[in-house]
């Protein structure tokens, strides 16, 4: 067995620690009461259309439950509706009728779904690489607009104009309702951006840059269209197909022949793209229980004649679970195989990039496979709780949740070395880091989270991040 196989198994069999409670639950005779439900309102929703909420429903007009599967379908309808990212608030409430039938009534608070929204953002792999570098030429602006419920069908648009570091355009459109029960949707996407400063190389993990003078250093046209399946509430399935066409100046070549490969200034391919999706999380931003699976493969490169032939396969998992009252254990875990074995610099990104390990957040990997694992043991100080905020008027924003939590965590993984990085050091090596922090979790999916934390090579730093601790997804 390869020895970086073996890391993989390894890292793998470290989650196991973190999960030692298991909980069964066995129907009483009281239990076994039958509830017809009889009818089904909704209350709340002024721009939501019904069916989008009656499809997150576990549960329809006539069915015959049990009283422990009632309340096994009114929890999971619940975390379905607010994984739909529509409403700040859900519940649903059950009323006895006089034949003995129930009725329920669902009651939302929407969220505000338009979005035209000022861009002032940092064009680094995260917030804390951003504030070490300490570079303000870094920085993008522009427009951004947002609607997230378009029509009221759950549809989304959204349109980036950006400036600055980065200029940009991207167009992209998602829609779940191509026919009448919601399970086949499409979605869209077209982008172009440019940068006049990349990386063109990392040398003792750290990316290298190279500035050009009045022109551009590189520029990315990327298109898709996807048709996405959702059987059940849980699973996912989607086929997307794409296409990347991308240059760079005469002089990124000439400093990394590898780049795009054989000192090519060009590099354009298609994509095909399977991936299906299970999810049982409570939350898509900030997951306390439940877990997920997710598996994605793809042939980048579909003929011949194209700059690049390689399938790339991804497996994500996720496992969450309350092993104590307010403390809660969470584990996720990721592993990239490519079969390529010489893949160019431009798309050879593992750990560092889009996922990290907590306190090497500075530092980035290269490498044609990888995994990673990230463990979580939190306790909530704060239980979240509706507020009302004092200065702002009656209406989507009045109102809002906070959670803090705090935390300990240990990330572990391992990237496979190669010919293309032979000038890091990192590729190779069983990597880790751990510390504490605190969490702030609010309504709109605000995650602001304050981090110290010690990586392998004793370095300690205090990060600060805003978004989730979890895997990118």
């Amino acid at each position: 067995m390869n020895h970086w196989v073996f890391k993989i198994i390894l890292q793998i069999c470290l989650t196991t620690i973190f999960f030692f409670s298991a909980k069964s639950t066995i129907a009483t005779e009281n239990e076994r009461g039958l509830v017809v439900i009889s009818s089904i309102s909704i209350k709340g929703n002024k721009i939501t259309n019904d069916r989008i909420i009656l499809r997150e429903l576990t549960f329809k007009l006539g069915d015959t439950l049990t009283i422990a599967e009632l309340s096994d379908n009114l929890t999971q309808s619940i975390q379905n509706l607010n994984n739909t990212l529509l409403f700040n608030f859900t519940s649903i409430n059950q009323h006895s009728e006089s034949n003995g039938n129930f009725h329920f009534e669902v009651v939302v608070e929407e969220r505000w779904y338009l979005w035209p929204l000022p861009i002032f953002e940092y064009s680094h792999r995260n917030l804390s690489a951003f504030f070490n570098d300490g570079d303000l030429s870094r920085l993008n602006y522009g427009i951004y607009l947002r609607m997230d419920n378009f029509r009221g069908l759950r549809e989304q648009i959204k349109l980036r104009l950006v400036w600055g570091y980065r200029k940009e355009f991207k167009l992209q459109y998602f829609s779940p309702n191509l026919d009448k029960e919601k399970r086949h949707g499409i979605s869209g996407l077209v982008s172009y951006y440019t940068n006049y400063e990349i990386p063109f190389q990392s040398i003792n993990n750290i990316p290298i840059y190279y500035t050009a003078n009045g022109t551009n250093a590189r520029a990315v046209f990327r298109s898709s269209v996807s048709y996405i399946y959702r059987p059940k509430h849980n699973w996912r399935h989607s086929l997307t197909f794409g296409w990347i066409n991308a240059s760079v100046s005469d002089t990124i070549t000439k400093l990394n022949s590898n780049y795009f490969g054989n000192s090519l200034n060009k590099l354009s391919y298609s994509e095909l793209r399977y991936e299906a999706f299970y999810d049982k999380r409570d939350s898509k931003i900030f997951p306390l229980q439940g877990f997920f699976g997710k598996a994605e493969i793809a042939r980048q490169g579909i003929l011949k004649a194209e700059g690049i032939a390689n399938w790339n396969i991804k497996l994500w998992a996720g496992l969450y679970s309350e092993i104590a009252n307010r403390l809660y254990a969470g584990s996720d875990a990721l592993v990239q195989l490519n079969s390529n074995n010489n893949l160019p610099y431009f798309m050879n990104e593992a750990i560092g990039y889009g996922n990290y390990i907590r306190g090497m957040e500075y530092y980035t990997t290269n490498g044609i496979n990888f995994a990673l694992n990230k463990n979580s043991l939190k306790y909530q100080l704060l239980k979240a709780k509706a507020v009302n905020l004092p200065l702002f008027p009656e209406g989507k924003f009045k109102k809002t949740h906070l959670s803090v939590f705090w935390s300990i965590f240990a990330d572990t993984g391992f990237v496979q070395s190669d010919q293309s990085t032979l000038s890091n050091n990192f590729e190779g090596k069983f990597l880790y880091g751990y510390g504490t922090g605190l969490y702030f979790y609010a309504y709109y999916d605000i995650v602001l989270r304050f981090e110290y934390s010690i990586n392998r090579f004793g370095e300690t730093g205090f990060f600060i991040h805003l978004g989730t601790p979890f895997l990118n997804l």
